[in-house]
Parts: structure tokens; C-alpha cells; sequence
């Protein structure tokens, strides 16, 4: 369990700095975050940084 919440903080922040670097969209995110993970997962992951883009939103930090 530790892993997988270490796993989740790691990629949220990820997201955040995708977004400081001027990535707007979830896709956008995706494609600079999941870059090296197989395309076919993509999908999957811009509904993750979806709701990863909410969370940091309502936390006024994007």
C-alpha cells in the first residue's frame, strides 16, 4: 500500500510541474508524463490526471 501512495504523490507531482511547464490539458499532461508508457494506456491515464488536475485546482495549486 505504501508503494502505490508513494507511486500516486510521485505522479501528481509530475503533474504539477507538467503544468508549470505550460502543459494545459489533461492530454497534454499525459503526453509529457506518460511519454515513456505504452500509448495504448493513455486513455486510462488523462482520466487519472483529469481528476489530478481537479484536486490541484480546488487546492489553488494550478
Amino acid at each position: 500500500m505504501e508503494f502505490y501512495l508513494a507511486h500516486r504523490a510521485a505522479r501528481l507531482a509530475q503533474v504539477e510541474t507538467a503544468v508549470a511547464a505550460g502543459h494545459r490539458t489533461a492530454a497534454e499532461v499525459v503526453a509529457h508524463v506518460y511519454a515513456d508508457v505504452d500509448r495504448s494506456l493513455w486513455p486510462a491515464a488523462e482520466l487519472s490526471v483529469r481528476a489530478q488536475l481537479e484536486y490541484l485546482r480546488e487546492r489553488g495549486l494550478v
